[in-house]
């Protein structure tokens, strides 16, 4: 049903990685690696994303980013941030 997909990319730092991506929890959740960057010391990046609600009963108010930098330098800690957008009405 979702199909696991694996391909090259440049990033905007100019990087040549291997991108890959996938939906889990039944197509709720959207992860996705970009693997190999040299930048930063070296290392992968992983994105989370998926709805979560604002109030209790309603359905997919804020978009969550969880992003996690895994460096490849043994003792460097991992970065982590995690953004959430909320929807609002436009309003005129």
């Amino acid at each position: 049903r979702y199909k696991h997909v694996r391909v090259p990319i440049t990033t905007a730092d100019g990087d040549k990685v291997e991108g890959e991506c996938w939906w889990q929890a039944g197509g709720t959740v959207h992860v996705s690696w970009l693997r190999g960057g040299k930048k930063y010391g070296g290392g992968d990046f992983e994105s989370r994303r998926y709805l979560e609600a604002c109030e209790e009963g309603s359905v997919g108010d804020i978009l969550v980013c969880e992003s996690v930098f895994h460096p490849k330098k043994e003792g460097k800690e991992k970065a982590v941030v995690t953004w959430r957008f909320k929807r609002v009405e436009n309003e005129q």
